[in-house]
């Protein structure tokens, strides 16, 4: 019994790693609304990958945030892609992400158009 429960156990690992997208690391200012486990990353408002840590670099002057992306959208992984944190902002040309008030900060994506694949970004402070 313990061989068969080996082996579905190393099935299902199996599964697992055969299905998951890239992991990628954008570096920001700050971390305010960003939460690991939490915050998703989303493009055109589809749910493309959650949060899975946030830290501080060595130098502790950034922060450093680890996403995993779905498998289905890993050519998004390129150099030209933009990532940023939505909040509600206010300014003088109006007001947006009223509805991260109740849902919360997610990081929002503007999908590149090279081919090049990359892991690590620097986030921008306000959308593109």
């Amino acid at each position: 019994m313990p061989i068969v429960a080996l082996v579905i156990g190393a099935v299902l690992v199996a599964r697992t790693l055969m299905q998951a997208g890239p992991e990628i690391t954008i570096t920001f200012r700050n971390a305010e609304g960003l939460e690991s486990g939490k915050t998703e990353v989303r493009y055109k408002e589809v749910v493309i990958g959650k949060v899975t840590k946030v830290g501080l670099s060595p130098d502790r002057e950034r922060v450093l945030v680890s996403v995993k992306l779905d498998k289905a959208v890993a050519n998004l992984a390129v150099t030209d892609t933009r990532f940023w944190v939505v909040r509600p902002r206010i300014g003088l040309a109006g007001v947006s992400g009223l509805g991260t008030l109740f849902s919360g900060a997610y990081i929002g994506v503007d999908a590149g158009v090279v081919d090049e694949p990359e892991f690590h970004f620097t986030g921008l402070e306000s959308p593109p």
